[in-house]
C-alpha cells in the first residue's frame, strides 16, 4: 500500500502460490483471513485484489529500516519475524522519572487492559504509565518516517508485551498492569497461544491431558520435570504463570540465511535439482550483498502427510569448502551454484531414496555459520593464514578505532507490532553508548564483525625469524638468491622459517625434474650442478641457524631425554639433513608421522639389500625418498600457472 497508495482503500490479499498469507484490514472486514486458499478468500470478497508476494525484496528492506529506526532511540532492541520487535525501554523511562516534577498530571496514552483508562490512577503505575507515552511517540515516528502504523504492548516482560500488543487492532496499544496478569494468561484459548510452546511441545504437553494454560498452571512440577528435564519444565511453568526472565537481547547480523517454495506435489529428481538451482540463484544476491562467508549448508524437504501437514520437516546439513564459500561471499555466484547443486543433491539422497515415489510440498536451502570472510580465511588448516597480517587483530590501538568507528553499538529492524517492554531489574552498559538516527544498522554489523574475527582468528603464531632475530637476515638473503625467478621473495620471507628450509631442502631438491632444477639454481652463477646446489643448501650456514643452546650448556628443545643426537632408536636415524631443534619443534602428530617414515625407508632399504645385494641402497632410498615427496612437493606451488 504504501507503494501503491491506490490498494489503501480496497480489500487487499498478498498471495503465495495458491494461499493468502496476509491482508489489509479492509479484506478481513469481508471475512479474508491469514492462510485462506485463495479460491475461497474469492469467494468471501470477490472484490478481493490480490497482489504476488513470493518475493520478499521489499519486505525485507522496510523490516531492517524499522528496527533501524526503532534502534536509533534505544540500542535494546531485538528483532522477532519480519513485523515484530522488543524494545527494552528502561533507560529511557529511568530518564523521563528524573525530568518530570512531582505536581505534574500523568496519564495513560492508549488503552489499559481490562481497565478504562480514566480510572486509572497512573501514579500508581508510573513507569508503565511513561512507558506508554514512549511507545505512543515511537509509534508516530514510525508513520511519520515510513509510512507504517503499528500496534504497540506496554508491559513488564517480553512474554506479556507479545500477548497484549494484539488487544486492540489495527494501529493501536495497550498497556498490561501487573494485576491483570492472571486474566490475560487465562483468556488464552490454548497451549498453544502462549509464545515459546511450539507444536511438538504442545503435542506433548497434551499426551500428559494438558490442553488449557490453566491446566498447565496447576500441573505438578515433578510431573513435568519427569517429561521435559527441570529447565524446560520450570520454563514452561513460568510460561503460563506470565513470568518471563528472558532479557532483551540486540539481534546483531542474521546467524543464516536461506530461501524456500512450498508447492502441492513435487516428485521427481529432475524437479528437486531445478528447484535447488532455483533456490540458490535467488539467495545468492543476498548472500553477496551481506559479505559474509558461509561455513554451513543445509538442505531442507517436506514429505507430504495427511496427518501431519505443515511440520514434517527433515534437514541434512554439510560444510561448504572454502573455495566455495569464497565464490559466495566474493558474487560468483554462477560458479557457486554450479558447485553447489551436486552437493545439496547428496543431501537430498540421504533423506530420499529416489529409486522408490515420493511427494515433497516444500524445499528451503540455507547458508549458516556465516563469518567474516577474514575470519573464515583464517581458520586453522587454512594456508592462507600464512600469508595474513595478524598485526591489526591483536594491536590495541588498531582494536579500539575499530570499536570506535562502530560505536552506534546497535540498530536494528521490523514492521506492523511493536512490543514494549520495561525491565526494571536489567541494566544494560549498551544503554551508555551514543545513538544517533544516523546508518545505525550497518555500524552495528561493522561492530559484529570485528568481534567475530577477533574471536574466530588463527591463535597468535610465532613471530618470524626475519623479524625476531637479526642475525637470521644474512641466512634469510641466501635463502631469497636460490629462489625461482617467479617466487616473490617478501611472500617467501613471510613462511615460517621451518617453512622455508624445507622449500630447499634435499628432501625436494632430489624430487626435481631437470628443468624444474635448472630453474631453481639458474640464478646461482658459482653453482655447477645439482649435486653441488644440494650440497650448498645442505650446508650447516644455511640449514642449521637455530641451534642455540640455554645457559646451562644443555640442548634447549623439548624431547631430549628421548632422542640422541642423529638418532631416534635403534631402527629408526634422522636423516643427514634433518636439524634436531628444528624437527623438536613440530607438532607431535607430525614428528610420529615422520619418525614412522622413516622407519619404514631404513626397513625398505635393508630388504632391497638383501634381494639384490648389487643394488645400491642408496639409489633405492633416493627412489623412494623423490616418489613420497614428490606427492606432496611444496615446490608445486610455485610452479608457473
Amino acid at each position: 500500500m504504501i507503494r501503491n497508495p491506490a490498494l489503501r482503500e480496497v480489500p487487499l490479499g498478498i498471495q503465495q502460490k495458491y494461499i493468502i498469507v496476509t491482508c489489509n484490514y479492509v479484506a478481513r472486514q469481508q471475512g479474508v483471513t491469514k492462510l485462506m486458499s485463495v479460491t475461497a478468500a474469492k469467494e468471501k470478497c470477490p472484490q478481493l485484489v490480490l497482489v504476488k508476494g513470493e518475493d520478499l525484496t521489499h519486505y525485507r528492506e522496510m523490516s531492517y529500516k524499522m528496527t533501524e529506526l526503532l534502534m536509533s532511540y534505544c540500542p535494546l532492541v531485538e528483532r522477532l519475524g519480519f513485523d515484530e520487535n522488543f524494545m527494552d525501554i528502561t533507560s529511557m523511562v529511568e530518564k523521563r522519572l528524573a525530568e518530570i516534577p512531582a505536581t505534574d498530571e500523568i496519564s495513560f496514552k492508549g488503552h489499559v487492559y481490562n481497565h478504562t483508562t480514566a480510572d486509572v490512577k497512573a501514579r500508581d503505575h508510573l513507569r508503565l504509565a511513561l512507558g506508554s507515552h514512549i511507545a505512543a511517540e515511537l509509534r508516530e515516528v514510525i508513520h511519520s518516517k515510513l509510512g507504517l502504523t503499528g500496534c504497540a504492548g506496554i508491559a513488564t516482560n517480553k512474554l506479556l508485551a507479545k500477548l497484549v500488543s494484539g488487544t486492540f487492532k489495527p494501529n493501536q496499544q495497550t498497556t498490561l498492569l501487573p494485576e491483570n496478569v492472571s486474566d490475560i494468561m487465562g483468556c488464552l484459548s490454548s497451549l498453544r497461544k502462549v509464545p515459546g510452546v511450539g507444536h511438538q511441545t504442545a503435542k506433548r504437553l497434551q499426551a500428559l491431558g494438558l490442553t488449557s494454560v490453566k491446566d498447565l498452571q496447576l500441573f505438578s512440577l515433578n510431573d513435568l520435570v519427569r517429561e521435559f528435564g527441570a529447565p524446560s519444565a520450570q520454563k514452561l511453568k513460568n510460561l503460563s504463570l506470565g513470568v518471563d526472565d528472558s532479557p532483551v537481547t540486540p539481534t546483531g547480523a542474521p546467524q543464516s540465511l536461506s530461501d524456500e517454495d512450498s508447492f502441492k506435489k513435487m516428485s521427481t529428481t529432475k524437479e528437486v535439482l531445478e528447484k535447488i538451482h532455483e533456490l540458490l540463484s535467488s539467495l545468492m544476491e543476498r548472500m553477496h550483498k551481506d559479505g559474509r562467508q558461509p561455513q554451513t549448508f543445509r538442505l531442507t524437504i517436506r514429505k507430504y502427510s495427511a496427518t501431519n501437514k505443515w511440520f514434517s520437516r527433515e534437514s541434512r546439513q554439510c560444510p561448504i569448502p572454502n573455495h566455495i564459500g569464497q565464490k559466495i561471499s566474493s558474487g560468483f555466484s554462477d560458479e557457486a551454484v554450479v558447485l553447489l547443486v551436486p552437493l545439496a543433491m547428496k543431501l537430498f539422497h540421504k533423506m530420499v531414496e529416489s529409486s522408490a515415489s515420493f511427494h515433497l510440498t516444500l524445499i528451503n536451502v540455507c547458508f549458516s555459520n556465516l563469518q567474516v570472510r577474514g575470519a573464515a580465511a583464517s581458520r586453522k588448516g587454512s594456508i592462507t593464514s600464512f600469508f595474513m597480517n595478524s598485526t591489526s587483530s591483536r594491536n590495541p590501538q588498531i582494536s579500539s578505532q575499530s570499536q570506535d568507528d562502530s560505536s552506534l553499538s546497535g540498530k536494528s529492524l521490523s514492521t506492523d507490532h511493536q512490543f514494549i517492554t520495561q525491565q526494571t531489574s536489567q541494566k544494560n552498559e549498551l544503554t551508555q553508548s551514543p545513538c544517533s538516527s544516523g546508518a545505525a544498522l550497518h555500524g552495528f554489523k561493522r561492530k559484529q564483525r570485528f568481534l567475530v574475527a577477533e574471536e574466530e582468528g588463527p591463535p597468535p603464531q610465532k613471530v618470524s625469524c626475519l623479524t625476531a632475530r637479526p642475525d637470521c637476515n644474512k641466512t634469510n638473503n641466501k635463502m631469497a638468491q636460490r629462489l625461482p625467478p617467479n617466487v616473490d621473495p617478501e611472500v617467501f620471507r613471510l613462511l615460517p622459517v621451518d617453512i622455508q628450509k624445507e622449500l630447499l631442502s634435499p628432501v625436494y631438491t632430489d624430487s626435481l625434474t631437470e628443468n624444474e632444477a635448472s630453474l631453481l639454481f639458474s640464478e646461482s652463477p658459482n653453482i655447477k650442478d645439482k649435486k653441488e646446489a644440494v650440497d650448498q643448501f645442505n650446508s650447516p650456514d644455511l640449514l642449521a641457524t637455530d641451534n642455540h643452546q640455554n645457559p646451562a650448556g644443555q640442548s634447549s628443545f623439548p624431547g631430549e631425554d628421548v632422542m640422541e643426537e642423529g638418532r631416534l632408536s635403534s631402527d629408526c636415524e634422522f636423516p643427514g639433513n634433518v636439524d634436531l631443534k628444528v624437527f623438536s619443534e613440530l607438532p607431535p602428530d607430525v614428528q610420529r608421522e615422520l619418525m614412522s617414515e622413516w622407519k619404514q625407508q631404513k626397513q625398505a632399504t635393508k630388504t632391497a639389500s638383501s634381494s639384490n645385494p648389487r643394488r645400491s641402497p642408496m639409489l633405492k632410498d633416493r627412489k623412494t625418498a623423490g616418489k613420497s615427496s614428490q606427492k606432496n612437493n611444496l615446490f608445486k606451488y610455485f610452479k608457473p600457472g
